[in-house]
């Protein structure tokens, strides 16, 4: 119960919990990119390069989104912990208000995208990963998702086979 006088209105700003986590679930997300990061850095670490490589070879991408990866995290971080108490207590309110379902198939798409990408190939696999986050963002037109997510995956697929000299994984497009 409130020690409010009945019929007083309370705010949802004012309903929301006051812990240390409330209002920074934005660490969660500089937390995943720490992690994306690190594993990135492993990759690059432990990838097997022929020649050289120099900063624009198969290695340069890799080594740039890391670096990105750390420098949001670090501005995540550091905005969540110079929130003001009002602030907090606002996006607190908000949080409540989370589509977790909507977030959660996303994720699920980039997860399956990952461990999917080298049998079902780059075009199949970016094709089904767009087309799955688009839904899961709320688009419920799958047939429409689907064609651009392919017309997405066969330009980029185009630029970097065509313009950089690079080969995306085929799966099982090579085996036809």
């Amino acid at each position: 119960m409130s020690d409010r006088p009945t019929g007083e209105q309370t705010t949802d700003a004012e309903e929301t919990p006051r812990g240390w986590w409330a209002g920074r679930g934005e660490l969660v997300v500089a937390a995943l990119l720490i992690v994306l990061a690190l594993a990135l850095v492993y990759g690059n670490l432990t990838m097997n390069v022929v020649g050289e490589g120099g900063l624009l070879g198969p290695q340069g991408f890799g080594w740039l989104v890391a670096a990105v990866c750390v420098a949001v995290a670090a501005t995540l971080t550091v905005g969540a912990f110079r929130k003001p108490e009002d602030e907090r207590r606002v996006a607190a309110a908000e949080a409540k208000d989370t589509n977790w379902g909507a977030m959660l198939s996303a994720f699920a798409g980039l997860l399956a995208f990952t461990a999917l990408l080298e049998f079902l190939g780059w075009l199949i696999a970016a094709t089904l990963l767009f087309g799955m986050v688009a839904t899961a963002l709320g688009n419920r037109r799958v047939a429409w998702n689907l064609l651009v997510g392919f017309i997405l995956a066969g330009v980029i697929q185009i630029v970097f086979g065509g313009v950089l000299g690079l080969a995306l994984p085929a799966g099982l497009l090579d085996r036809w």
